[in-house]
């Protein structure tokens, strides 16, 4: 009762501290940094420090697998601390950590809008992944940032996942003793612009030789320029990209199911088993590695992810084999998605949806 009635107070008082920014908006810039200082003054005083830090903490379970946790939030680490501010967090690796020297390819899995990493399907799918990989070559990882996500507006999710989540990951990942010559992530829905931003400073900072973007239903915001994603081009002329996206046409509308100018476009629409859902790919993805669904209503369902002979999801990926990423890498971008089909179309509620031709374009 104790610890329940301090978590209440402590959100009552970022709630009162994040009022007070909201309610009393300057026009000088300095001003505005003024006003930030005074709320983080008050926060240290009533003993909010802890939740000012918020570090990235950077853990291993006994199979190797990875954690990452960036423990800030939308309203201290966005509204009060300040996008500046909180991309260069305090990163706290366990003492214990298990990874192996010789690794120097990592594959990390990170979640959306008000979702999480740990206890969830990222954590899944890099599980998975560690049981189709060598251990000597490969880091497989999953990137919690639940406290910028779960905002109601999943735009404010986006903004975080761009301007602090993907800075934070990557300055988690700068913290590992390893240095990668192969760098894999994968981000469902608003966990595009984490994955996208982190890939930038990644190619800036780390120099990978290669560099694989999953883009699963990737979310854009009305006004952001879907160009923007997976852009490799402007980030490095140094890193070699290959970068897919996986959509199905579903309640969310245009805003994920967008042909993107810098991917590899897939429609997977016509293969989710039921009601073509926002989160079907990432089921999907993690189905292509191991080999059949884990939702109780989908284990029956068959895992279709090849088209005219070309397997997609895990096929498509190093972690898959050598001669898998080099097929990859002659694919073309920014076309019209390929369209998996099964024979029989599978049960579904597409009649809800209004009919049109196909998938919006960018």
């Amino acid at each position: 009762m104790k610890y329940l009635e301090k978590a209440k107070t402590k959100t009552l008082v970022l709630l009162l501290c994040s009022l007070a920014l909201m309610l009393v908006v300057p026009t000088a810039s300095c001003e505005k940094t003024e006003r930030r200082q005074e709320v983080i003054k008050f926060m240290q005083t009533v003993g909010l420090k802890k939740e000012l830090r918020a570090p990235v903490k950077v853990s291993t379970d006994e199979s190797g697998l990875l954690s990452i946790a960036d423990e800030g939030t939308f309203i201290v680490q966005y509204m009060i601390v300040g996008a500046a501010s909180a991309r260069e967090p305090n990163v706290v690796v366990a003492s214990d950590i298990k990874i192996r020297a010789g690794a120097d390819k990592i594959v990390v899995v990170t979640h959306g809008w008000i979702d999480k990493g740990a206890s969830g399907w990222p954590a899944d799918i890099a599980r998975a992944f560690v049981e189709r990989t060598d251990p000597n070559e490969w880091v497989c990882a999953f990137f919690d940032w639940k406290g910028g996500a779960g905002v109601i507006n999943p735009v404010d999710a986006a903004k975080y996942g761009r301007d602090i989540a993907g800075p934070r990951l990557v300055a988690a990942l700068s913290k590992l003793p390893n240095r990668f010559k192969h760098v894999h992530l994968i981000g469902h829905s608003a966990g595009a612009w984490t994955i996208n931003s982190a890939a930038k400073l990644i190619c800036r900072k780390m120099t990978p030789a290669t560099l694989h973007l999953t883009y699963l239903d990737a979310y854009v915001p009305s006004g952001w320029a879907p160009a923007d994603i997976a852009d490799i081009a402007t980030w490095s002329p140094k890193t070699t990209c290959y970068a897919e996206h996986y959509y199905t046409r579903d309640i969310t509308f245009r805003a994920t199911e967008l042909d993107l100018p810098y991917t590899f476009n897939v429609d997977i629409t016509a293969i989710d088993p039921w009601f073509k859902e926002h989160e079907f790919p990432y089921r999907w993805y993690c189905a292509s590695i191991t080999g059949g669904f884990n939702r109780f209503d989908e284990k029956k369902s068959k895992v279709f992810a090849s088209h005219e002979g070309t397997e997609y999801g895990f096929g498509r990926s190093l972690e898959a084999g050598r001669e898998n990423w080099r097929k990859s890498l002659t694919l073309k971008k920014g076309a019209q998605a390929v369209k998996l089909r099964l024979k029989k179309a599978p049960f579904g509620l597409d009649f809800l949806r209004p009919r049109r031709k196909g998938p919006q374009k960018y």
